[in-house]
């Protein structure tokens, strides 16, 4: 048995927290809290709260536990499934604990560590770890923190975060609570593998502090976790294991796991993370490659062909479909200056966009073998856009990350006419032998269907994103339907209805077709142990 002492927030008065009253006020004065990235719609609710510190967010918790409130929490609201759109009871805003807090050296890792707010953007990590400046410790008088900032300057190396979502804009608390991942995640892992600690608030409004590598589950699969009135929360984690694949539908479970593993991408379901501890990684000189091809099948060939090389260690592989590199296409046309990169040639029908590590003065291997694998799918390297200077590597970076924003600009136009209306992006993961196979699924459903789409990303683990974009609800009912196949397709495959956006509102009807009703409510018992009165995020994962 393991025992966990949680701590208490001091005690803030309640109705002093900046908060809003009532639906109708907070419509006309805060819409952009209804919804999501997703463009999914809220239920009405009754109050927006805006606390801004943990002992405001305890005060919050506490109270509308007290009055059996349910609460929903959103960060910087760039979820793609609906997650932070409240259905019911309180929104509660977490933006202004949005400091970073510490930047040392840990020496038994040897590891460079950051700990932030939950808040704290990605953007704005990757910023000021890049100028080796972060204002919110430098203003700080502790000593010994300025003492690391110095060191830290100091170092000869750069240091960057590794976890690459593509929404730069995302909450750092966010990625942490749906486990995010992206492109650099084919070589690094997901945000679960770069999390060192975490400060999480239970429903009542309770504090625990949670070190990684302190606290496990026992032998027979339990933790018992003990706050600070002396009640216990028993959890008996899960018996299903995950699939070989990317993948953050339902709670983390696995033999003797950590603590800190439960919560990292449980999507809030039993606690708010209000701090987190992550490692940072030594920076390398890379290059970019956006390698154009003749067809979306060629494409999915030389994703293998790259793989199988192992001269060839890439940092990430993500794919354009020949209806992406059309979208972006027409937006160059539109506006060239927010596409920011040459023309794209006429004659590509999809792309592949990678990166490796890269000196110009070393006699580099991969580039040789490379080009060997390019050749040998019958394309040349003489078909691509490279770089290796930063300004070039971030204009490579930004073609990639502007076509979801192409496709959410679409579908909010879109939504004018039609307020039900949202995208569906497929964010489904396959083993590696089943890659062909699920593009086929893709592809031949697609064609028949008469709807507009673009496939786009992470086709290195086998996760690329199929964005269906209806034009009116009859679109939306039939691009349901054909999710519904694509999700059963995928997990027959061995495969995960969701590989890193969670499964939040608008995919928690998909989880029936991954987990068994048993496992299912293996999961309620989880969140029942640590939110006994089921107040946290209503409607998420869990269809109400």
């Amino acid at each position: 048995m393991y025992e966990i002492k949680s701590q208490i927030t001091e005690t803030a008065e309640f109705e002093k927290i900046r908060r809003v009253d009532g639906f109708r006020n907070i419509t006309a004065e805060f819409p952009a809290y209804l919804t999501d990235e997703s463009k999914f719609s809220c239920q009405p609710f009754d109050f927006l709260f805006f606390p801004k510190s943990e002992a405001e967010l305890s005060a919050v918790m506490s109270e509308m536990a007290r009055r059996g409130v349910k609460a929903t929490i959103a960060g910087a609201r760039t979820g793609l499934v609906g997650g932070c759109v409240p259905n019911q009871g309180a929104l509660v805003s977490l933006e202004n604990l949005d400091r970073v807090l510490a930047l040392y050296y840990d020496g038994p890792s040897a590891e460079w560590r950051l700990k932030a707010q939950c808040a704290v953007s990605l953007r704005a990590i990757a910023a000021q770890l890049a100028a080796k400046s972060i204002p919110d410790i430098e203003r700080c008088a502790d000593g010994l923190t300025l003492l690391e900032m110095d060191r830290f300057r100091q170092d000869p190396d750069s240091y960057f975060y590794p976890p690459d979502p593509t929404e730069m804009s995302a909450s750092l608390g966010g990625t942490v609570a749906t486990n995010a991942s992206g492109a650099r995640t084919f070589r690094y892992g997901p945000t679960r593998d770069w999390v060192r600690g975490i400060r999480v608030m239970l429903a009542n409004g309770e504090l625990l502090d949670l070190p990684r590598g302190k606290y496990f589950a026992s032998p027979s699969g339990e933790f018992t976790v003990t706050d600070s009135a002396g009640r216990d929360y028993k959890v008996k984690i899960p018996t299903y294991r995950s699939p070989r694949t990317k993948n953050t539908a339902g709670f983390f479970a696995a033999a003797h796991m950590d603590l800190v593993d439960l919560f990292i991408g449980s999507e809030g379901a039993f606690g708010v993370i209000t701090e987190i501890t992550v490692g940072l990684l030594k920076r390398t000189p890379k290059i970019s490659v956006v390698q154009f091809l003749a067809s979306d099948d060629q494409a999915i060939d030389l994703v293998r062909a790259l793989r199988t090389d192992s001269r060839i260690r890439l940092d990430f592989l993500e794919m354009y479909s020949g209806t992406a590199i059309d979208l972006l296409r027409e937006r160059q046309r539109r506006d060239a200056k927010s596409v920011g990169t040459p023309t794209i040639p006429e004659t590509a029908r999809s792309a592949l966009f990678f990166e490796l590590d890269f000196d110009p003065a070393a006699k580099e291997v991969a580039m040789e073998a490379l080009d060997a694998a390019v050749r040998a799918g019958g394309a040349s390297l003489a078909e691509s856009w490279a770089a290796y200077e930063n300004r070039e590597l971030d204009r490579l970076k930004n073609f990639r990350h502007i076509l979801p924003e192409t496709i959410n600009a679409i579908i909010a136009e879109r939504k004018k006419r039609h307020p039900g209306l949202h995208k569906l992006g497929t964010d489904l993961a396959v083993p590696n032998e089943r890659l062909a196979d699920m593009w086929a699924v893709y592809r031949d459903a697609l064609a028949g269907a008469g709807l507009e789409w673009a496939a786009f990303g992470h086709i290195g683990n086998n996760h690329v994103h199929i964005n269906i974009m209806p034009r009116d609800m009859a679109d939306l009912q039939k691009a349901l339907g054909l999710y519904q196949m694509f999700a059963e397709k995928a997990v027959a495959f061995g495969g995960s209805v969701s590989a890193e956006h969670g499964v939040g509102k608008l995919k928690a009807k998909f989880l029936k077709t991954m987990f068994s009703p048993a496992e299912i409510e293996e999961m309620r018992a989880v969140k029942r142990a640590l939110d006994p009165a089921m107040l946290l995020n209503p409607g998420n994962i869990f269809e109400e």
